[in-house]
């Protein structure tokens, strides 16, 4: 089986939102263990949530928030990864490019220490 039929329509459609837990055919595909694994290997070389440090989505200092953001961009995943993540109102992290806090997407992470950026703050 070629990667290049990995990464058509079917697959972004069938895999698990987020992209996260480890893809499963829908429909069997007969290959060996070996075959296999080597698909694996080559489609997780694809994800960069799986080829750099997973800490790296989940960062507290904003330039590496942006880092992971930038990463997210090239991802083949990227919008079903983001969708998961809404429908999992994820409590925090990057997501298919965005930054979660509580839940919501939010424009830009502040950095630790800062005051809340509200009317209530300014006051």
């Amino acid at each position: 089986m070629r990667l290049a039929q990995l990464l058509d329509e079917r697959l972004l459609d069938a895999t698990p939102a987020g992209g996260t837990s480890r893809w499963t055919p829908h429909q069997p595909v007969a290959q060996s263990p070996e075959e296999a694994a080597e698909l694996e290997r080559q489609f997780a070389a694809l994800l960069p949530c799986r080829t750099n440090d997973p800490e790296l989505w989940f960062a507290e200092h904003t330039d590496q928030v942006e880092r992971a953001k930038a990463l997210c961009r090239a991802c083949p995943l990227q919008r079903g990864c983001l969708a998961g993540a809404l429908e999992r109102s994820e409590p925090w992290g990057v997501w298919g490019g965005e930054v979660f806090v509580d839940g919501v997407v939010v424009a830009r992470k502040r950095g630790r220490g800062r005051p809340r950026k509200t009317d209530q703050a300014a006051a």
